[in-house]
């Protein structure tokens, strides 16, 4: 399948890689976008399958808008190394130019009716149908193409096909997506290629998940309970720290493992059945055993967190798995702690995060947090702005201590407050002998004891 790609180059004189026998691995099918100054810039389109990368050349790029129709000649195809490949092909040889990595990812295919294949080789049988057959539909799930697309065959010429975007969410028809012009490998630009530099193997911005340092291979955890954040009193400035908006919702830890979703609370509690929109989103994630973190929030008219839409939704579940609410809820993911086969919470938060932007993608309710760095005071007084009750610090070489309240994550919140075990209450004098006099409050402390914290008699009416 590769004796076209190995006639046309000289191994000798080109840096790309020589054809290998090689099958993929994993579930997940792989696609790449590379950018590629030849004698004319253009697109190469590639996607996995039998081992090799189907390529295909767009002149004019990728489009996001459903009615325009890109016209996508077909090559030859590539082996699996490829996928990775930037750098300059010499003058004199085939494809002679610049190349980055314009973007990559997994991709899945789909059925007619837009039935999602999760199976790998289900998925590549209904590939080399349509490929015959001139229609093959997938989604992507790349860092900067992502949702419904289509790749169609004219009948003009037996090489010419159509790329073209599904209507879905992630179509946009005012965005031009190609005027982000840099590699998601290496974050350099073709113009950077011609200047001279060259890309470094070193600081790839792509994570393999073997080399990461921290990470454990273990088998799926049969529970996991989240790390908690300890309350500080102030904002603060430290290059060593990033800062999340703290939202109002439910803590939520999401299982995806062989296609069955799980959604547990803070305290184990199985709610899945309540955010079935949200099961269905996590299914079309690339991952195919994973465990994230994150918080679910309902948003306001104004698209601001409020905890009592939230209350609402629940409350007006009329049965279960189909809760009507006019209030929008989002799961919005920050952590990620076990990935295909690996346990990653002894990982540094920075590694975490990068991994987790590469396998979450983002869908109408699943999205990933935001994360700042700077002036600590400027990020929680735009977060009070914006109605938000504070922000989370978060050390970026913190590793994840399921089921500890660590300094490492600290809350700053504008009302100072914390959660606290309401053990008893003391008898109510005067007026107020008929109810109590105070509620008597404790916490639990690292060593998991309940200790007492004083007691409250204030704020209640009748």
């Amino acid at each position: 399948m590769l004796e076209d790609y190995a006639q046309k180059r000289r191994f000798n004189r080109t840096p790309e890689p020589p054809p290998r026998d090689t099958q993929g691995g994993g579930d997940s099918l792989t696609f790449v976008v590379q950018k590629h100054a030849a004698r004319r810039l253009h697109y190469d389109f590639r996607l996995e399958l039998d081992g090799v990368l189907k390529s295909w050349s767009v002149p004019h790029g990728p489009s996001l808008d459903p009615e325009t129709k890109r016209l996508a000649v077909m090559v030859e195809d590539h082996p699996l190394e490829y996928a990775s490949y930037e750098g300059v092909i010499p003058k004199g040889e085939y494809g002679a130019g610049q190349v980055i990595v314009w973007d990559t990812g997994t991709y899945m295919a789909q059925a007619d009716d837009r039935v999602i294949l999760t199976d790998r080789t289900q998925a590549q049988v209904r590939l080399r149908d349509g490929l015959n057959k001139g229609k093959i539909s997938f989604l992507l799930y790349g860092q900067k193409l992502k949702g419904s697309w289509t790749l169609v065959k004219m009948k003009s010429h037996d090489k010419d096909w159509l790329l073209i975007k599904h209507h879905d969410e992630f179509a946009d028809p005012e965005y031009d997506i190609l005027q982000d012009e840099h590699s998601v490998i290496s974050g350099l630009s073709i113009e950077d290629l011609k200047a001279g530099h060259l890309p470094d193997p070193q600081e790839s911005r792509v994570i393999d998940l073997e080399k990461i340092p921290g990470n454990r291979k273990t088998s799926f955890p049969s529970s996991v309970t989240p790390m908690l954040a300890s309350l500080t009193g102030r904002p603060f400035s430290d290059p060593d720290w990033i800062f999340e908006p703290k939202l109002d919702g439910f803590r939520i830890l999401a299982s995806v493992r062989d296609g069955n979703i799980t959604l547990l609370s803070r305290h184990q509690v199985d709610v899945t059945a309540h955010y079935p929109f949200l099961a269905a989103e996590l299914k079309q994630q690339s991952g195919r055993e994973m465990i994230i973190d994150g918080e679910i929030v309902a948003l306001d008219s104004s698209g601001r967190p409020c905890f009592q839409c939230l209350q609402q939704y629940l409350k007006h579940s009329k049965q279960v798995g189909k809760a009507e609410t006019s209030v929008a809820v989002i799961y919005y993911v920050f952590d990620l702690l076990y990935l295909d086969g690996y346990d990653l919470r002894d990982a540094t938060l920075q590694q975490r995060r990068r991994l987790l932007e590469q396998t979450v993608k983002p869908t109408e309710h699943v999205r990933l947090v935001e994360q700042f760095e700077g002036d600590g005071q400027t990020i929680f007084d735009a977060a009070i702005a914006n109605g938000l009750e504070g922000v989370i610090a978060k050390h970026k070489g913190s590793v994840y201590r399921s089921g500890e309240r660590s300094r490492d994550w600290l809350k700053i919140k504008s009302a100072l407050s914390d959660e606290f075990v309401i053990g008893g209450y003391t008898q109510g004098q005067g007026s107020r002998a008929h109810t109590f006099g105070a509620l008597l409050l404790g916490y639990y402390d690292d060593g998991g004891r309940l200790v007492y914290a004083g007691h409250v008699g204030t704020g209640f009416d009748t």
